[in-house]
C-alpha cells in the first residue's frame, strides 16, 4: 500500500520561457522531454492543425455546397415527392472524389427517406435504396457510374476551380 504522502504528491513545476510565444510559463516536468512550448501554443498548434485554412480544403468545401444546392435545385424528394427538408445524397460515397462532384452521384431526398425512416432510408437500407436507383435511373447509368467511381482520381486546385466556374452556371437536369 502507498503511504498517503505518496498518493496526494504533485508533479512538480518549473518556469520555461516558451519558444513560440515567448513568455514565461508553468511547465511541468513529466510533459514531453525537451518540450519548449507552452501549453498554451499546444494547444493552438492542435487546433490548426484540426482546421486546415489551406485554398485546397476552402475550394472543396465550396464545391460541396455547390453541388448539394445542384441537386437540391429538383425541389422535391425523389422517392416521396415532398418538397420541405431536403437533402442531397451522394449514390457513391462522398470520399471517393473521382464521382464527388458528377450531378449523376446525386439524388434529391427529403430527410425521412435519407436518414430518418426504417423502411426506406438511403443510409439505414442501402440495399434497397441502390435497387430503387437503379430501377429508377437505370442498369446502364449505373454501370458508366461505377466505372467512373473506380477509377480513382485527384483534383488540383485548378480543376476546382474549374469545377466550380461549371457549377456557378449550370442548371440541375437531372432527375
Amino acid at each position: 500500500m502507498y503511504s498517503k504522502k505518496a498518493q496526494t504528491k504533485k508533479a512538480k513545476k518549473t518556469r520555461k520561457v516558451c519558444s513560440k510565444c515567448g513568455k514565461e510559463r508553468l511547465i511541468k516536468f513529466y510533459s514531453t522531454p525537451g518540450a519548449r512550448v507552452c501549453n498554451t501554443c499546444k494547444a493552438k498548434a492542435k487546433r490548426l492543425r484540426k482546421f486546415k485554412n489551406n485554398e485546397r480544403s476552402r475550394l472543396i468545401k465550396k464545391l460541396d455546397v455547390l453541388w448539394a444546392n445542384k441537386i437540391k435545385e429538383v425541389g422535391r424528394c425523389a422517392k416521396c415527392g415532398k418538397t420541405t427538408y431536403l437533402n442531397a445524397h451522394h449514390i457513391y460515397s462522398r470520399s471517393n472524389f473521382s464521382t464527388r462532384w458528377e450531378l449523376e452521384n446525386g439524388i434529391c431526398l427529403c430527410s425521412g427517406c435519407h436518414t430518418l425512416s426504417s423502411k426506406f432510408s438511403a443510409h439505414k437500407t442501402p440495399l434497397e435504396f441502390t435497387e430503387w436507383v437503379i430501377d429508377r435511373r437505370g442498369v446502364q447509368w449505373y454501370d458508366e457510374l461505377k466505372k467512373k467511381a473506380n477509377k480513382p482520381y485527384k483534383y488540383s486546385i485548378q480543376d476546382l476551380k474549374k469545377l466550380i466556374k461549371k457549377y456557378d452556371g449550370q442548371t440541375n437536369k437531372i432527375q
